[in-house]
């Protein structure tokens, strides 16, 4: 296992946690004021609701990026690598924990730009069972390419 390539898998995935984080916070933004700040009518009444399924809904969609991300991670840092072995070790430990970081990050700045119509939105400890699963399905899967990235490599 190579630590500088673990340390720039986990760099990658903040990386790309912060644009990914960022263009959620676009998207509830534009929801948010969409659905509750400029509607009419009846919006008091049921834009919470829309809201916080919009911010899940990011949030969910955000999260599935991070096995892709795995995936395309460890098959280009594995092909790098002479041992099968050391590539799944590296691309799996750095694809986990990146993935971590990333989540983190995503669901910190969603949750930390929620407006006053995001009442019923979750908060930051609802989605962390949520990133620890992404968290070890994207170790997997960066393992698994990683492993096929030294074998094809």
């Amino acid at each position: 296992m190579d630590v500088d390539e673990v340390g720039l898998v986990v760099a990658v995935f903040a990386a790309v946690g912060v644009g990914v984080g960022i263009a959620g916070v676009a998207a509830t933004g534009w929801a948010e004021a969409a659905f509750a700040t400029e509607a009419g009518g009846d919006a008091g009444r049921f834009g919470p609701v829309f809201v916080a399924q919009l911010y899940l809904s990011v949030t969910a969609a955000a999260l599935v990026g991070a096995p892709v991300l795995a995936g395309t991670i460890g098959l280009l840092v594995g092909s790098r690598s002479y041992r099968v072995g050391a590539a799944a070790a590296t691309c799996g430990l750095g694809s986990g924990a990146g993935a971590l970081l990333y989540g983190l990050v995503v669901v910190a700045l969603v949750v930390a730009t929620q407006g006053n119509a995001a009442t019923q939105a979750y908060g930051f400890t609802d989605a962390l069972g949520p990133v620890v699963g992404v968290a070890v399905g994207s170790a997997l899967v960066g393992s698994i390419a990683g492993a096929l990235g030294s074998w094809a490599g």
